[in-house]
């Protein structure tokens, strides 16, 4: 195993909660984040494999190995 994919995988949850600060907070948030949020999603399976759903699940790490604990994704916000 890589010994940076734990460091990416905590840059990539920290970025996603900087998105959902901005999806809450900001009028255009959802529209603009749309394209941020696809771009967690390709680095992230690109990272854990296609069966990662992060950034849509629940994980509060981007990897959703355990998926036990990863809770189903809340799209309703970003994609209509």
């Amino acid at each position: 195993m890589d010994p940076g994919s734990d460091q990416r995988r905590e840059l990539l949850a920290r970025v996603r909660l900087v998105v959902e600060h901005y999806e809450r907070n900001s009028v255009a948030g959802a529209s603009i984040m749309r394209g941020v949020r696809y771009d967690l999603a390709v680095r992230a399976t690109d990272l854990n494999g296609d069966e990662c759903l992060f950034p849509a699940c629940g994980c509060n790490k981007a990897d959703c190995s355990g998926r036990a604990s990863c809770t189903p994704p809340d799209t309703g916000a970003w994609i209509k």
